[in-house]
C-alpha cells in the first residue's frame, strides 16, 4: 500500500509540477512587463464583459489547473477584478489548446458530442461562477495575507539584466510559495487512490443524479490533470451515463482536493470554500441539464 501511495503520489507531482512551473513564471512576466495601469485600460469594467475577457485569457495561456492559481493570483495583486480572474482560473484548464487536443482525440470520434459539451459548458461556467464571485467578493478580501513578495513595482529601469532577474525572484518565490500545498494536496489525493474502492462507484450508475453526483466526487478526490483526465472519462463510458461523464470532465480541471490545499494557501477560507461551493453545484446543474438534452 505505501509503495502504490509513493508511485501516485511521485506521478501527481511531476505531472503538476512543470505546469506549475510554467504558471509562475507566466505569473512572474505579468509581474515584471504589466503594470497596474495597464491591467486598468484593458480590463472593462462591466463584469461580463471583464468575464469574457477573463475566459479569453484562459484560451491563449496554456495553463493546467495547477499553473492557473500563481497566475491568477498575480492578477488580483494587480487589481484585476476578481470576476476576470475567476473566469480566468475556471476556464484556462479547460479550454486552453491542450487541453481541447486531448479531449478531441479522446471523444470526437465516438462521442463528439461530450467534447463539444465540455467546451462550451467550460466557457459558460467560468463566466457564471467568476460574475457571482465578483459580486460576492472584492480583490481586498481573497488573498491570504501572508504573501508578502517583494514588491518591485516598475520604479526599476527596464533592462534585460533586471527584468532577467525579476523574473527569477519572482518565479522562485511563487514556486516555492504554492509547491508546499501541492506536495500536500498530492499526498492526500494518492493515499485516496489506494483506499478508494472502485466497486463503490457502480453502485449508482443506473440514476442519472447519483452517477454525476459520484462522478464529481470522484473527480475531486483523484485530482488528475486536466491534459490527462479525458482519457480516464473515456474508459468510463461503458459505466456510467454521458452526462455524469460531461460532469467529471468540467469539474475535476476546476477543483479538486490538491488544487482546494494550493487555494487554501493563497486565498481566504471563505472565498475558496464559497467557490468550491459554486463549482459543485453550478457543475451538477449544467450536467443534469444536459442529460435531459441527451
Amino acid at each position: 500500500m505505501i509503495k502504490d501511495i509513493s508511485i501516485i503520489f511521485i506521478s501527481i507531482f511531476f505531472e503538476s509540477l512543470p505546469f506549475l512551473l510554467l504558471g509562475s513564471i507566466i505569473s512572474s512576466i505579468i509581474e515584471t512587463y504589466v503594470s497596474n495601469e495597464q491591467i486598468a485600460k484593458l480590463i472593462p469594467k462591466n463584469k461580463i464583459l471583464g468575464s469574457i475577457v477573463g475566459v479569453f485569457l484562459g484560451f491563449f495561456i496554456p495553463a493546467c489547473d495547477c499553473a492557473v492559481i500563481p497566475v491568477s493570483k498575480r492578477l488580483l495583486k494587480k487589481k484585476v477584478p476578481v470576476n476576470v480572474a475567476i473566469s480566468f482560473m475556471l476556464a484556462s484548464p479547460i479550454i486552453n489548446p491542450v487541453v481541447l487536443l486531448s479531449t478531441y482525440y479522446a471523444f470526437y470520434k465516438t462521442n463528439p458530442q461530450i467534447f463539444w459539451y465540455r467546451l462550451l459548458l467550460g466557457i459558460v461556467i467560468a463566466l457564471i461562477i467568476g460574475i457571482i464571485m465578483g459580486i460576492i467578493f472584492d480583490n481586498d478580501v481573497t488573498l491570504n495575507n501572508n504573501d508578502e513578495c517583494c514588491h518591485c513595482h516598475h520604479e526599476k529601469q527596464h533592462s534585460f539584466k533586471n527584468d532577467f532577474l525579476s523574473i527569477i525572484k519572482h518565479t522562485s518565490y511563487d514556486l516555492f510559495e504554492v509547491v508546499k500545498y501541492l506536495m500536500f494536496g498530492a499526498l492526500i489525493a494518492s493515499i485516496i487512490q489506494v483506499l478508494l474502492p472502485r466497486d463503490i462507484m457502480t453502485l449508482f450508475n443506473n440514476n442519472q443524479i447519483l452517477s454525476i453526483i459520484v462522478l464529481m466526487i470522484f473527480a475531486y478526490l483523484i485530482s488528475l490533470c486536466s491534459t490527462s483526465d479525458s482519457f480516464v472519462g473515456k474508459s468510463l463510458l461503458s459505466t456510467f451515463s454521458q452526462s455524469s461523464i460531461i460532469a467529471y470532465l468540467l469539474l475535476g480541471p476546476m477543483i479538486d482536493i490538491k488544487n482546494t490545499f494550493v487555494l487554501l494557501g493563497n486565498y481566504k477560507k471563505s472565498f475558496t470554500f464559497t467557490l468550491i461551493i459554486l463549482i459543485f453545484i453550478v457543475v451538477f446543474i449544467s450536467s443534469l441539464m444536459v442529460g435531459e438534452l441527451l
